[in-house]
């Protein structure tokens, strides 16, 4: 059961990761952030090495450990790349999962903003999951979805819903 207080709390969920687009979509949320007013949560995700599977099979603590320390130096480095304004409050999480699933569950409701950046479709792309396909499905917050090329300012794009 969730807090009625924290539903109140307005939040610019942005997820991160090593892509070169990542730096611009964070910069894109801390504007976003800014101008609500509301808490930033830089999120970015870590999975065990060789999946679940391996993980049940064979769990090694320490290996784990390792994704989730390299994940967390991951996001300090885009942060810090991102240039995030002072007095914004920003939340940082590292999370197991899949990105786009642990952004959908993250975002409960309409007060939440989603900030997801675009991935270009490559050859063999449906191998992978794509974040902003699953968060304009699954979430339940309107989902902003930013070009790695995009200049943030006034000619923003608005959430999609």
């Amino acid at each position: 059961m969730r807090n009625d207080r924290n539903d109140q709390l307005r939040r610019v969920i942005v997820g991160v990761d090593d892509r070169r687009g990542s730096v611009v979509t964070l910069r894109c949320a801390a504007e976003e952030a800014r101008r609500r007013r509301a808490v930033l949560v830089a999120v970015t995700v870590w999975s065990p090495f060789g999946g679940d599977v391996a993980e049940r099979a064979y769990p090694c603590p320490e290996l784990d450990a390792s994704q989730k320390a390299s994940a967390q130096h991951m996001l300090d480095t885009a942060c810090e790349r991102a240039g995030l304004p002072g007095g914004l409050p920003v939340e940082r999480r590292v999370e197991r999962g899949l990105l786009g699933p642990v952004l959908a569950d993250l975002a409960h409701g309409p007060q939440d903003l989603l900030v997801v950046g675009l991935r270009y479709r490559q050859a063999f792309a449906w191998l992978r999951p794509s974040a902003d396909r699953y968060c304009l499905r699954k979430a339940a917050a309107p989902v902003l979805i930013v070009p790695p090329d995009w200049a943030c300012g006034a000619g923003a794009p608005a959430p999609a819903f």
